[in-house]
């Protein structure tokens, strides 16, 4: 009953909000959200339900374009999308430069705003340079890490080589520092864990990425672990990074993977969490020989 309830849910609250004025709030959103992970199997969810809420985003948007508060839940989602429900590289591609176009029109937001109260022109302020004028921003955060998230999944379905010419790697690391800078224990250490995977997955590319360093890698992943100790993606992404740079390490990076997947999926995170121990689990294959 608690199933049908749910799925039934799915129907019923977008045409509340559909026929609701003023538009949805990101509390309508949330409700949404809540629902992703609705008929999904292991790692991989259907787009139905994830769609319900982007489509409340864009109507919230529609009415309210500079709302910051629907347009990181928008990334949000669109991430979801985009590495959950997406089968192939084509419609992964469409979902992610979607993300990527909202978080740049968040960071014009941000920078319009900060602009207007310092009356500065900070049309070409990085993340970074923002910092200092959006402390007290409660959505600049998750607007920050979501871009870094969303550029990054645009990066790896458009090529890692070819994001990095364009300044991808770049604008994912001004992200991070921003969201370390503003709040460093934000999403389980959120900040630390996307930059450290950028440092560890950014190809070398003179004149581009000499700042990508392995030894950052581990450290901001050792920082995000320490930060969100069950948070299963930073501790894959670490195990990772162990991996590969830490030979003598191996053993102590195959045991993180082998607790991942001894682990209950967070009720909360369940698509995502099952989809974490899905890598995990062909990671050691993988390594099974080495």
């Amino acid at each position: 009953m608690e199933v049908v309830r749910r799925l039934a849910s799915l129907f019923i609250l977008p045409a509340l909000l559909a026929a609701s004025e003023p538009p949805p709030k990101p509390a309508d959103i949330d409700r949404l959200w809540a629902l992703r992970a609705e008929g999904s199997t292991g790692g991989r969810a259907l787009s139905g339900p994830i769609d319900l809420a982007i489509d409340a985003c864009r109507a919230a948007l529609a009415v309210e374009p500079d709302s910051l508060e629907v347009r990181w839940r928008l990334m949000r989602a669109l991430y979801f999308k985009g590495e959950l429900t997406a089968n192939d590289a084509a419609a992964k591609r469409t979902v992610f430069d979607g993300g990527r176009t909202v978080a740049e029109q968040a960071l014009a937001i941000l920078r319009r705003g900060a602009g207007r109260e310092t009356r500065q022109d900070l049309s070409r302020a990085t993340p970074v340079e923002l910092v200092p004028y959006v402390k007290g921003n409660a959505a600049a955060v998750p607007s920050f890490l979501w871009a870094a998230v969303d550029w990054g999944k645009w990066a790896l379905a458009f090529g890692k080589t070819a994001a990095v010419r364009q300044g991808a790697a770049s604008k994912i690391r001004d992200y991070s520092q921003a969201v370390i800078l503003l709040d460093p224990a934000y999403d389980d250490g959120g900040g630390y864990r996307v930059l450290g995977r950028l440092h560890h997955q950014t190809p070398a590319i003179p004149f581009f990425t000499g700042w990508a360093s392995r030894s950052l890698a581990l450290k901001n992943l050792r920082l995000a672990v320490e930060t969100g100790p069950r948070n299963l993606v930073g501790r894959q992404f670490l195990a990772e990074a162990m991996w590969d740079y830490e030979p003598a390490r191996r053993a102590e990076a195959r045991a993180i993977l082998e607790k991942i997947l001894a682990e209950i999926p967070d009720p909360d995170n369940l698509v995502e969490n099952r989809k974490t121990q899905e890598e995990a689990a062909q990671l050691l294959k993988d390594w099974a020989d080495r």
